[in-house]
């Protein structure tokens, strides 16, 4: 374990109003000017609950320094308590590995198992089975089946967003103290459309699997451009996929996927996310066999 103390992360919803002013495009009903507060709102809300969830996923470099690489999540499932991310986060490279802890940076510890294919990896999913010790130790929040999408019937939602440690905005010499070790992390969620517009077959994905979400171009107040999130995402994948109901009842977010990557075609971003019930199947499938064959 480093010895750097671990700032509260920081929030930031990014292009609220360009997704509003996408929106009331897309469904003409009213001018951002006119839009309930309460909408808004509920937006700014919502993020917070979902941030509260997230975790940046940090590697120790040459320099013996933390440097962001991924965000992940914690599951519970089937009793045991699971480290989830992007497996190319750590393909190639497991040791080294730190998140936030109570107060402070600690090391992530545990036996992983990284999904493979022969070619791309379109499931890219890891888990890190960690100590219940460790996560009641530093009050790890575990997102708790409530939350899980396969336990609710939703339609008609409002939007869907995904979340996680932005790379660009949390580049080490701008949120790392090296003279009293405190490093201060800054999550994001980025909100897009429920629907999805775009095929799934043109990104070699399918609905089956992954959950896509479509994200338009937008302006801020100065009228400069915004892409929504800022390319290229690095930094968010293991970050969840989340989506929300009803923007005016914030607190019932919903956890759908986790966020592996994204691609970007003519101004608009497409991001992919694996659908936690496969996450779930994978934890169960490869970490009950690597127990067997442990004994």
């Amino acid at each position: 374990m480093l010895g750097f103390v671990l700032l509260s992360p920081t929030y930031g919803t990014f292009s609220i109003k360009a997704l509003m002013r996408a929106l009331c495009a897309k469904k003409q009903l009213w001018t951002l000017e006119k839009m309930n507060n309460e909408f808004l709102n509920g937006i700014k809300e919502a993020s917070k609950k979902i941030e509260s969830y997230t975790y940046p996923l940090l590697r120790v470099d040459g320099n013996a320094l933390p440097d962001v690489i991924a965000s992940c999540l914690f599951l519970k499932v089937e009793g045991s308590y699971y480290l989830i991310t992007a497996a190319h986060a750590l393909r190639g490279n497991q040791s080294g590995l730190l998140t936030r802890g109570n107060g402070c940076l600690i090391d992530v510890v545990g036996h992983a198992t990284i999904s493979r294919s022969s070619g791309k990896d379109d499931f890219d999913i890891a888990a890190v089975h960690v100590d219940e010790e460790s996560v009641l130790k530093h009050n790890i929040k575990v997102i708790p089946e409530s939350m899980f999408i396969s336990d609710v019937d939703v339609s008609n939602s409002h939007s869907r967003a995904v979340s996680g440690f932005l790379a660009s905005m949390n580049k080490q010499v701008e949120i790392l103290n090296r003279k009293d070790k405190v490093l201060t992390g800054k999550c994001f969620t980025y909100f897009g459309h429920a629907d999805f517009e775009g095929k799934y077959s043109i990104f070699n994905k399918n609905q089956e699997t992954h959950v896509g979400i479509e994200f338009k171009p937008g302006t801020d107040d100065s009228g400069k451009h915004l892409s929504t999130p800022p390319w290229p995402p690095r930094g968010i994948s293991g970050g969840g996929a989340w989506l929300i109901p009803d923007l005016s009842r914030p607190n019932l977010v919903f956890l759908e996927g986790i966020f592996i990557e994204g691609y970007k075609r003519a101004k608009k971003m497409y991001a992919f996310s694996t659908r936690l019930e496969h996450v779930i199947d994978f934890i169960g499938q490869t970490h009950n066999k690597a127990h067997v064959q442990r004994k």
